[in-house]
């Protein structure tokens, strides 16, 4: 996981942002909630949803907190959510998570402004084995296996810390570094810290998570399936259809469509009339013009 000990509260700019949510969700046939953990831009998708299905099928935007992504499906407050498995492993498990992995996230270290190591534009693991971190070392087990042994004898227990604004805070004070995606990093920008890409990190991915139910009503699972349609990027021409009936609509108004009318308005056919058998075709007026000597 590359967030902080313990999370107790969402940050509190996502929360200020966040729409009142109903406690429990409606049938989707009257709209789907998405929720996203901090640092995902899930922007384009949602405009994409917008564009195709706003009048049948509006769609809510929910914020929530760090790794608040399975407990925000768990209390029934989203449908779908986009979020960390590295932060919420409980998302990994298939008997009862759906998971479409949308992208993965380079890691970054933290640094504030005058750390040595903003002098390189890419931070060797092994740089980092003698720094102390802002969070748990299983939450980053690639550094957890080269940290320095001094610290295995006397671990340096971690500060307070609600979230990973709290944490950046206590690296812009020169308290430690802090290993996150750059999506959170860029999130969390502040003038007195910066970062730099971690080589030898892993990178991490991003999901779009709903839970599994065999009992979900089919009408239901097509909308779910709309949504997986459009962050995989499937165009309207291709888009299935089910949740807001318009290939229905669209392919019944183009059944009454009358046929496209070629000729020009109150003229019979341009076939012109055979001539009957043994009777010269009558020519035409003017075709022996000029030929008199």
């Amino acid at each position: 996981m590359t967030q902080v000990p313990e999370p107790s509260a969402p940050n509190a700019a996502d929360e200020a942002h966040a729409p009142s949510a109903p406690e429990l969700l409606g049938p989707l046939s009257a709209g789907i909630t998405v929720g996203f953990v901090p640092g995902v831009m899930p922007g384009k998708w949602f405009d994409r949803w917008d564009d195709r299905f706003s009048r049948s099928t509006p769609l809510t935007r929910l914020p929530v907190g760090a790794a608040r992504g399975v407990e925000t499906l768990e209390q029934e407050r989203a449908h779908m959510v986009l979020a960390r498995p590295d932060d919420e492993p409980k998302l990994n498990d298939r008997d009862r998570f759906h998971t479409v992995k949308l992208y993965e996230e380079t890691m970054v270290v933290v640094l504030p402004i005058d750390h040595v190591l903003t002098l390189l534009d890419t931070v060797p693991l092994e740089e980092l084995s003698e720094e102390f971190m802002l969070q748990r070392p299983e939450s980053i087990p690639e550094w957890a296996s080269i940290r320095a042994t001094a610290d295995d004898a006397e671990p340096r227990k971690l500060p307070s810390m609600r979230d990973t604004a709290d944490a950046v805070e206590l690296v812009a004070a020169g308290i430690g570094l802090l290993i996150v995606p750059m999506s959170l990093a860029r999130h969390h920008h502040r003038k007195d810290v910066t970062f730099r890409p971690v080589d030898g990190m892993r990178e991490r991915p991003v999901v779009l998570a709903w839970p599994r139910d065999l009992e979900r009503p089919e009408p239901d699972e097509a909308i779910l399936q709309e949504f997986v349609g459009v962050v995989r990027g499937r165009t309207s021409a291709s888009s299935r259809g089910g949740s807001t009936g318009r290939s229905r609509k669209d392919a019944g108004a183009n059944a009454q469509r009358p046929a496209a009318v070629t000729g020009k308005p109150g003229r019979a056919s341009s076939n012109r009339t055979k001539p009957k058998p043994n009777r010269p075709a009558k020519s035409r007026r003017g075709s022996t013009r000029g030929s008199r000597r």
